[in-house]
């Protein structure tokens, strides 16, 4: 469902898959763990249908390990890499910084809600000057509840001092769009992640866009 007459005051963004195009970095340091701990890799296209679930869970995916105390120990090592490699290998889809400015020329509120680490997203937003466009980052060790719960996204509203109805939550994925529905707020499906447009719900969705451009378009105009 396609609405783009609706003014809103801010906008919430997943991170990985959204705004950073980091499913090769993500899925070749998880196999890069699965590999040191002596379980197989996976293919491509079944590991970047995790990306924005939470470690503990991709890692289960990756391992089928179900020993809690394994999987707590393989993150250690994957938090290890990531911080060693993601950085280094990140960068972010084409016209991001161009949209990220246009929004906030027209008063838009931005913020990032991400099952990321912190230090992680503000690392790479930092490589790129882009951090400067957003009022508010919550990451995976801020959050009250790991998404679909939407404690993070009424966190950043009382940050912000927004309702509800003031904010469009854009994120890739069917876990995105969970967190959405549960928060009562409308979502715009990016489809730069995993998820085809067929596997969202197309009545839910208020918007669907292939690039930080077309979201601006739709945005600001």
């Amino acid at each position: 469902m396609q609405n783009s007459k609706k003014k809103y005051k801010a906008l919430v963004f997943d991170y990985d898959m959204t705004i950073a195009d980091t499913g090769p970095i993500i899925v070749s340091l998880l196999n890069q763990t699965a590999k040191h701990f002596g379980y197989p890799e996976k293919p491509y296209e079944q590991v970047v249908t995790m990306i924005g679930h939470t470690q503990v869970d991709m890692l289960r995916f990756l391992t089928e390990e179900t020993d809690m105390e394994k999987i707590l120990t393989i993150r250690e090592y994957y938090r290890a890499v990531c911080r060693q490699e993601m950085c280094k290998r990140t960068t972010f889809f084409p016209g991001l910084e161009e949209s990220l400015r246009r929004m906030k020329e027209k008063g838009l509120k931005l913020g990032i809600l991400s099952l990321k680490l912190k230090d992680l997203i503000l690392a790479s937003l930092d490589k790129y000057n882009l951090t400067q466009y957003f009022d508010v980052i919550f990451g995976a060790d801020e959050m009250p509840a790991p998404k679909p719960d939407p404690q993070g996204l009424f966190s950043i509203l009382e940050k912000l001092g927004l309702t509800m109805a003031d904010v469009l939550y854009v994120g890739d994925s069917l876990v995105d769009q969970e967190t959405a529905r549960n928060a009562g707020a409308d979502f715009c499906a990016m489809l730069s992640g995993a998820t085809l447009r067929e596997q969202f719900e197309e009545d839910f969705v208020k918007l669907f866009c292939s690039s930080p451009g077309e979201l601006a378009d739709t945005i600001c105009n």
